[in-house]
């Protein structure tokens, strides 16, 4: 294998031969002439790179890939310190490893998993889904889209709730685990910044429920990963991380990115990022009650009862109080991030407003301890 590149630029044909050898999608006889290079998600894959490889051949590639998405960790620095801190890179390339071609949902093929913790090298080279439709989360996914994708996540729960699989995926760690908790301190660290980036720009009473929640982050999430059994939770079930099928129905319909923030936690703490984050206050106004009773429906018909005896409330209640913890994502990412262009701050300017009026409209702040 060729020395790994440290930028989607530097990905060569002859790595890419190399990589597409080794996993056996083409013999010694073919080999990559040309490769284009296209960066892609500008503004979204804020700790990763990610580019478009377009593919030409010389000789016999029946069933090869015309094109595939490379992704690696970011070239900014500060940027990277999170995803290494976070340990999202390895996160992400053990999934492929280990989980992805057997998941309930539909995720790219990996054909190429480059890892080496130790020298801190990671790249993916993976199925190109760009004929899907992806919905931009600066847009916002409409209640019909997001009632699919709750669809698709009840199944991934479903299938892990409480599994004692889940034990075995060291590297995968729990949301209570300290890497993740320590969010709270980043919290903390990052709201001074943020206001002075963001808060003129806060729906009225955000500032007061960052104040409170910021103090008591990881309170909020130990107390409810106490009240629920672990599953494998996505972490970032987001519109940027989506790709619609239309012509498709079942496990096929939507296809799920970006693995890097994957954890072993509860359930409800994804339900609450992509109702608060990825879909307009208006259409999660009037939808949102149902939408989560239909994540609940379908983990409940999946597992063929209702799990642990937990009920709507239950879930309900959960919901709003992780409308309060998921206020770290935008706060995070807004204060401590370079956020590469116009895009990406327009992105985390999207998120506050949605994640803190979804907090707000709920009274969510009266569960906070």
């Amino acid at each position: 294998m060729f020395d790994v590149p440290t930028t989607t630029a530097e990905v060569t044909a002859e790595y890419v031969t190399d990589a597409l050898r080794a996993s056996a999608v083409i013999d010694r006889d073919t080999a990559i002439a040309e490769v284009a290079h296209h960066p892609i998600g500008e503004g979204v894959g804020i700790v990763g790179q990610l580019a478009r490889l377009t593919l030409r051949y010389e000789g016999t590639a029946e069933g090869a890939p015309s094109s595939l998405i490379v992704k690696m960790p970011s070239q900014y620095p500060e940027n990277r310190a999170i995803g290494e801190h976070f340990n999202f890179y390895e996160r992400e390339a053990r999934f492929y490893q280990q989980i992805g071609d057997k998941s309930p949902l539909r995720t790219p093929r990996c054909f190429h998993n480059h890892i080496d913790v130790d020298r801190r090298e990671f790249l993916l080279l993976l199925e190109d889904l760009g004929d899907r439709t992806l919905i931009s989360q600066i847009a916002g996914m409409g209640a019909t889209r997001t009632g699919a994708a709750l669809d698709a996540l009840a199944r991934l729960h479903a299938e892990w709730w409480d599994s004692p699989t889940l034990d075995s995926l060291s590297w995968m760690p729990r949301l209570v685990d300290q890497v993740n908790l320590s969010a709270g301190e980043q919290y903390r660290l990052a709201w001074p910044a943020y206001l002075e980036r963001f808060g003129d720009q806060l729906p009225e009473g955000a500032v007061a429920i960052g104040e409170q929640v910021k103090d008591v982050w990881e309170q909020l999430v130990i107390d409810t990963d106490a009240r629920w059994p672990s599953t494998l939770c996505h972490g970032d079930f987001r519109a940027d991380n989506l790709m619609f099928d239309d012509d498709a129905e079942g496990r096929e319909h939507v296809a799920v990115l970006d693995w890097q923030i994957a954890n072993r936690g509860p359930a409800l703490s994804d339900v609450s990022y992509v109702l608060t984050q990825s879909i307009e206050p208006e259409d999660r106004r009037a939808a949102e009650r149902e939408l989560v009773a239909r994540w609940f429906d379908t983990v409940c018909a999946t597992r063929g009862a209702a799990p642990d005896g937990l009920t709507f409330d239950d879930v309900w209640r959960d919901y709003r109080v992780g409308t309060l913890t998921c206020t770290v994502y935008p706060v995070v990412s807004g204060g401590t991030m370079d956020l590469a262009n116009e895009r990406g701050r327009q992105l985390a300017e999207t998120m506050s407003h949605r994640a803190f009026t979804a907090a707000i409209e709920l009274d969510a702040a009266d569960l906070l301890p």
